[in-house]
């Protein structure tokens, strides 16, 4: 084997080992780039709240009852067509 085919074969493993080399940093950095994995249970209690909220206007202004008549309504035209 001569110089120039050894050298030749040492440039293009370095390279192509410096490319995997590359390519498994980067995907390494972008897996773990960000720390926010999921909900957390503030975000939970905030949601749960926003909720429990809507509920109590619902039940504290009566628009409960009206909603419920509509609802009941509704039902009764569908099934006394049947």
């Amino acid at each position: 084997m001569s110089h120039s085919t050894l050298l030749k074969a040492t440039v293009q493993t370095k390279i192509r080992v410096s490319g995997w080399t590359n390519t498994a940093t980067t995907n390494l950095r972008k897996r773990y780039a960000t720390t926010d994995r999921g909900q957390t249970a503030f975000e939970y209690l905030g949601i749960i709240l926003v909720v429990v909220v809507i509920i109590g206007a619902i039940i504290g202004t009566g628009i409960g009852q009206a909603i419920t008549n509509r609802i009941a309504a509704a039902v009764a035209a569908v099934t006394a067509g049947t």
